[in-house]
């Protein structure tokens, strides 16, 4: 498994999983976990995700918390790692605000393909 942290600026990282590969996983080859967190002085917030776990779908789901649950909320509709990165980022900077646009596309940018 490939797992590490991604920070975006001194309140913000990214956390990415990528997990073995499994022949379930049809169009990625392996199932993946992208978080953002809030880091706070103890401890890290989760704040949403982005992931391929529900094998019935093709195409990664995000999910944010609210009310310290996860909810469903928004989908991605693609199968294109770039465009996938692209609207999750899109996801980022509506939640922490247009000032870190930036910053967010630069620690995504990081991120490699689940497909390699």
């Amino acid at each position: 498994m490939d797992r590490g942290t991604i920070p975006i600026n001194k309140n913000y990282e990214i956390e990415y999983r990528y997990f073995d590969k499994d022949p379930d996983y049809k169009y990625f080859n392996r199932k993946f976990e992208v978080y953002l967190l809030e880091k706070k002085t103890l401890k890290k917030n989760y704040v949403m995700h982005m992931d391929n776990g529900d094998t019935s779908q093709m195409a990664p789901c995000v999910r944010k918390a609210s009310n310290m649950r996860k909810k469903w909320d928004f989908g991605v509709t693609t199968l294109n790692w770039n465009d996938i990165k692209n609207s999750f980022t899109n996801y980022i900077v509506e939640e922490i605000g247009e000032k870190s646009r930036g910053n967010i596309k630069k620690a995504m940018g990081k991120l490699s393909s689940p497909k390699i």
